[in-house]
């Protein structure tokens, strides 16, 4: 019969190295920027409530003994939408609380996994602020970018209003109102790229940041093989963290992992200026703990990280939406 535990391995110890390496969560360099720039505070009520401009006044020139049009006209709406929560559980074995103790533990293992629950939560909210509350079985999630930026042919509506309701646009895919530009690509050139920034370019206001997959991000770079590139400035929010990218017009264009890609791939050209993204100041709510409760009958732990949070993107026209199964 072999002994067991022979020699050093009844006296030494493993030695675990004291630092550990994240190889599941990516980065997003759009959740980056706006949640640096565009945090909202939500302090409570039953929707959010933006107003928005949505009709010209009556005006023009006149003449001598001519009338002036004195019809009411409506001018003002307002978006809404409601909070969404997320959560993170972190659940621990009540036994593992009497081994992972004293000088042999290298790592506090609720210190790791609340590292974990803040990545977690960061991908949560990247991961959703693409996509659409609209769609079947997401009502509980965000209304991203992909309601957003639409042309009324996905989404007829956004934010509570009929897109075909505003300006007199009755027709979907029409840039204007609450309608982004759209277009479907199965073939790919940069000329098409140029077209969507122009259409949703409005005198000062235009797409700042370009988030595109990998795949998306090839293609452009390969178009732009003869050409000069500008790489991001210096002083560019998401290039002083660590982001790499380069510059279309006068939009930063970025690489973000969580988009969706393949059969749903996309290219979203965004004004981040019109973008809101509202927290809660509720503290529960606001990446709050709910701290540690016992399960029943069990030494056994669990509790949940919140978020209180969703986005109103109050002018869709400065935006785009590019799909293909290419991205």
């Amino acid at each position: 019969m072999a002994l067991t535990l022979p020699e050093l391995n009844a006296y030494v110890t493993n030695y675990v190295v004291d630092k550990t390496t994240d190889t599941i969560y990516k980065n997003s360099p759009v959740l980056t920027r706006l949640q640096s720039k565009n945090k909202e505070q939500f302090r409570g009520g039953l929707l959010i409530q933006r107003p928005v401009i949505v009709g010209e006044l009556n005006g023009d020139f006149v003449g001598r003994g001519n009338t002036m049009d004195t019809s009411f006209v409506t001018t003002d709406i307002a978006l809404t939408q409601d909070m969404r929560v997320a959560y993170v559980s972190i659940v621990l074995y009540g036994w593992d609380s009497m081994k992972d103790d004293g000088p042999p533990a290298t790592f506090n293992q609720v210190e790791l996994k609340f590292a974990n629950a803040s990545m977690k939560m960061a991908k949560l909210l990247a991961v959703n602020m693409y996509l659409s509350a609209q769609d079947t079985g997401r009502g509980l999630y965000l209304n991203g970018f992909s309601e957003i930026y639409d042309d009324g042919n996905l989404y007829p509506s956004y934010g509570g209003q009929t897109r075909a309701d505003i300006m007199a646009i009755t027709t979907p895919s029409t840039v204007g109102g609450l309608n982004s530009y759209v277009s479907t690509i199965t073939t790919f050139q940069l000329s098409q790229v140029q077209q969507a920034y122009s259409a949703a370019w409005f005198g000062s206001e235009h797409p700042d940041l370009i988030a595109c997959t990998p795949n998306a991000h090839n293609l452009v770079w390969q178009a732009l093989q003869p050409a000069q590139r500008y790489n991001l400035p210096e002083n560019s929010d998401v290039g002083i963290v660590g982001f790499q990218g380069f510059r279309f017009n006068a939009a930063d264009m970025v690489v973000d992992k969580y988009m969706p890609t393949g059969t749903s791939g996309v290219m979203y050209g965004l004004n981040t200026d019109y973008i809101e993204w509202y927290f809660s100041t509720n503290e529960k709510f606001q990446f709050g703990f709910t701290g540690f409760k016992e399960q029943s009958n069990s030494i056994d732990v669990a509790g949940q990280f919140l978020c209180g949070s969703n986005l109103v993107g109050t002018n869709p026209r400065t935006g785009f939406k590019l799909l293909s199964t290419l991205f």
